[in-house]
């Protein structure tokens, strides 16, 4: 069982948040995202059960950690998707951009066939929860975003989308002054 996990985390904590995800049992990938989310991370387990535990338990008792919403992943053959397993998921990277796709009532299945096609696309889960699906364009948001609005907005079926862009999230360094980077 897969589930992709949003975390909102208090401002100055996101070194800290990510080296407590790094710890923890089940988490495969977490990486920095912009847009209404802070941290975006892929978490796997036996059941959903599981997964909740990790995130009631565990990954809300790091500190700096704010709010979470958890999105499972459905099973490709539970909306008809048979074959080779189904789409992959949407890897969790640095300079990639993750858009959710709403999508009209039945039109799921057929959204996440066409998006697998995309050669842009990196990867495609069909979720619970807020959104329908979850896709990824592994490109830096100035590409990604031309495949989101001639590529992806163009398929039947989709109702609205939001996107959220991951960033290599480096520490800065402590020993510049407030006025270093003035010109």
């Amino acid at each position: 069982m897969d589930a992709y996990v949003y975390l909102r985390i208090a401002p100055g904590t996101m070194a800290e948040v990510l080296a407590g995800l790094a710890s923890k049992q089940g988490i495969r990938r977490a990486v920095a995202v912009v847009g209404s989310w802070d941290v975006l991370l892929h978490a796997e387990g036996s059941d959903l059960k599981t997964i909740a535990k990790v995130v009631l338990s565990e990954i809300h008792f790091i500190p700096g950690v704010v709010k979470s919403m958890t999105a499972p992943v459905v099973p490709p053959d539970r909306i008809g998707i048979t074959g080779f397993g189904g789409p992959k998921p949407p890897p969790i990277v640095a300079d990639a951009c993750y858009v959710h796709i709403r999508a009209e009532s039945g039109a799921a299945a057929s959204i996440a066939e066409r998006l697998s096609e995309l050669p842009d696309v990196a990867g495609v889960a069909v979720l619970g929860g807020e959104w329908d699906l979850l896709t990824c364009v592994t490109q830096p948001w100035e590409i990604a975003s031309g495949v989101i609005l001639d590529q992806i907005h163009q398929l039947p079926g989709i109702t609205s989308t939001s996107t959220l862009v991951s960033i290599e999230f480096r520490e800065p360094d402590d020993d510049r002054d407030q006025f270093s980077g003035w010109n």
